[in-house]
């Protein structure tokens, strides 16, 4: 039996991607994070009791977002899947959407979205 949780909304102003401009002055990227686990058939609980918190996603997520400076937002959003798989042993996969604001695009454009998802097979035969 599989379950999940998600942590949704999260904000940050950070500096990644291609252009100059996005690296100096920063955009606002809105996270979304998507957590597959194992439950127990029983109880409906995760198989190894664990209680997940949005805070430690949150924590994950930020020291990520607001560490190394990315080009590729998919590059961005699958370190974020895979920091968490690295953290989160009862965690079986990850989805992570990356939303992109405030762009640096002539035109009329109001979000930019990337959506990569890893499962923990994916993450172990990388590693």
């Amino acid at each position: 039996m599989r379950g999940t949780y998600s942590v949704k909304g999260m904000s940050f102003h950070a500096f990644h991607g291609v252009m100059e401009v996005e690296r100096e002055l920063g955009q606002v990227f809105l996270v979304d994070v998507r957590l597959g686990v194992e439950l127990n058939s029983d109880s409906a609980s995760p198989v190894n009791e664990t209680n997940f918190r949005g805070g430690e996603i949150y924590d994950l997520t930020k020291n990520v977002m607001m560490g190394t400076k990315y080009r590729s937002h998919t590059g961005l959003a699958l370190r974020i899947a895979q920091d968490i798989l690295s953290h989160i042993k009862e965690v079986t996969d990850v989805t992570v959407s990356l939303e992109r604001r405030h762009l640096f695009i002539a035109g009329d454009v109001q979000s930019i979205v990337v959506e990569v998802g890893c499962t923990r097979e994916e993450f172990e035969k990388k590693a």
